[in-house]
């Protein structure tokens, strides 16, 4: 770990002279292109560094302060960390732009966050700034920096993420118990689980039970690596075989009598640990939300697979910093960046159940450490190797609606899987096209 006060040999270029400057037996280099370890404060100037952010789903307030606010005060003491809100009316990124005051640092995720950066031209490859500050990609999971180069469509990295979502098969054990249901374990497939839900699938004394809310179908997607574009002819690539294979899976699933409802995201959480109907919820990480229900009798399997990709889970899902184009004090925001993916921080995350994308073994091990109330859950079946990413584009989120509508009509209306698709495709191309002009 890097730490304020740390002095390393430079030298200061003046006019024709060079002047080296000895502290303590070392001197700092105040080129602030070329810097890259900790010099004193007196050697820079005092500088703010905006760091925008949407929700307090990437960080609360508490951990924006304890994993950035402090950690830059400490390691560079002339750095103050500011946080900005950027998805309110008047401080959308968009309108942030037009009023030239866009944050230094924006965070964001790489499954649909980038094509905003993208459109409004906000990204740019950091190569300069890693070399300039001597910073260590190849700590990064190699996962994790494809996946930030599919997202922004550049073969260099234009962001670093910080941070990963992990897939796992939540349960609720005391359905299993009432209906003498053995437990989930680790490695069980689509197939697997989809069969304990039919026998979890109940009404029973007046309640309707549920076996299994697969939740969104993008995720199963994910695992088989499948675009929604082909990115060359820009055409929606939905009526496929693949796709079939994903829309066949979900279909099968919801039509589990009794188990017919869809729910995404938060209303399928809500069923799982307000409601206490659900049986088994696949999702990311609901750790903080967790946290609040003491009394739910629950643990975890690792996400069910496909049969033919044994201990896959979706692409990686991963919160990323994004150095604006526009910031003027581009050596300072990358420090913060640095900061935020040292070790120290790193392992704190891990340790307070924030999934690091870090390599470090050490690190992947602490993993949920300090949570005192996961104490006894199945913390191991986080850990699985992310799919490939897939080509990304800017209309991926209609092809997300594309094909969540095309569940309901199937579900609803008693459509075949090729039909919904076909329907879908052509929807989904039809929209492409509006975009486009």
């Amino acid at each position: 770990m890097l730490k304020a006060g740390f002095n390393r040999l430079g030298s200061i270029l003046l006019g024709p002279l060079v002047l080296i400057t000895l502290l303590n037996g070392c001197s700092s280099n105040t080129q602030d292109s070329t810097a890259s370890a900790v010099g004193k404060s007196a050697d820079h100037q005092p500088v703010t560094i905006s760091v925008g952010i949407k929700t307090q789903g990437y960080l609360t307030d508490e951990e924006f302060n304890r994993y950035i606010v402090e950690p830059v005060k400490k390691q560079y003491p002339w750095i103050t960390v500011e946080k900005v809100i950027y998805n309110a009316k008047g401080t959308k990124l968009s309108e942030l732009v037009a009023a030239g005051n866009v944050p230094d640092i924006v965070i964001t995720n790489n499954v649909n966050g980038m094509p905003e950066f993208l459109e409004l031209d906000l990204a740019a490859p950091l190569t300069e700034l890693i070399q300039n500050h001597k910073f260590d990609v190849t700590k990064i999971e190699p996962q994790a920096i494809e996946a930030v180069k599919a997202a922004t469509l550049m073969k260099d990295l234009a962001a670093l993420p910080y941070s990963r979502n992990f897939q796992t098969l939540y349960f609720n054990k005391d359905i299993f118990d009432k209906f003498a249901v053995p437990y989930p374990k680790d490695g069980m497939t689509w197939e697997q689980v989809t069969d304990l839900a039919k026998l979890l699938t109940r009404h029973d004394n007046g309640t309707q039970f549920r076996g299994l809310e697969p939740n969104v179908p993008e995720r199963l997607a994910s695992q088989l690596s499948l675009p929604f574009v082909d990115p060359k002819t820009k055409k929606s690539t939905l009526n496929s075989t693949e796709w079939k294979q994903v829309m066949d899976r979900m279909i099968t699933i919801h039509s589990i009598s009794g188990n017919e409802q869809i729910l995404y995201n938060k209303e399928a959480a809500d069923l799982f640990y307000n409601k206490r109907t659900l049986a088994m919820l696949p999702d990311i990480n609901l750790f903080g939300d967790l946290s609040q229900f003491k009394d739910l009798n629950w643990d975890m399997a690792s996400f069910p697979t496909w049969n033919h990709l044994p201990g896959v889970s979706p692409g990686i899902d991963a919160h990323l910093m994004v150095l604006t184009k526009t910031s003027t004090k581009k050596d300072d925001a990358f420090r913060v960046m640095s900061a935020v993916l040292s070790d120290e921080v790193q392992l704190d995350m891990s340790k307070q159940g924030r999934y690091s994308v870090l390599k470090d073994a050490k690190i992947k091990e602490a993993f949920g450490k300090d949570l005192t109330w996961m104490a006894g859950k199945n913390i191991r079946a986080v850990n699985m190797t992310p799919a490939n990413p897939y080509p990304q584009t800017e209309y991926d989120k209609e092809g997300i609606n594309a094909l969540r509508s095309a569940l309901t009509s199937a579900i609803k209306n008693g459509k075949d899987s090729n039909t919904v698709l076909r329907e879908a495709s052509e929807a989904f191309d039809k929209k492409i096209e509006e975009l486009k002009k």
